[in-house]
């Protein structure tokens, strides 16, 4: 869990003054090259999308990082 504290921690450094659009794949994939772990890609993706940091564009635009449209 340290792990994905730390990928958190570099991923919002590198944050800029307004959220990303990404596709969900894009967003797995860049997420998955600076981590170690499933469970540290599926924390950060997570937190990204759920803080604002993020915004999704194409078939998951609508949807919470639970599955649940919204």
């Amino acid at each position: 869990m340290a792990q994905a504290a730390h990928t958190l921690a570099h991923l919002q450094s590198l944050e800029a003054a307004h959220p990303e659009t990404l596709t969900l794949l894009d967003l797995v994939a860049a997420v998955a090259d600076a981590s170690n772990t499933e469970e540290e890609v599926v924390a950060a993706v997570q937190d990204l999308i759920e803080s604002g940091r993020v915004t999704l564009v194409g078939n998951f635009r609508c949807s919470d990082v639970n599955g649940r449209s919204r």
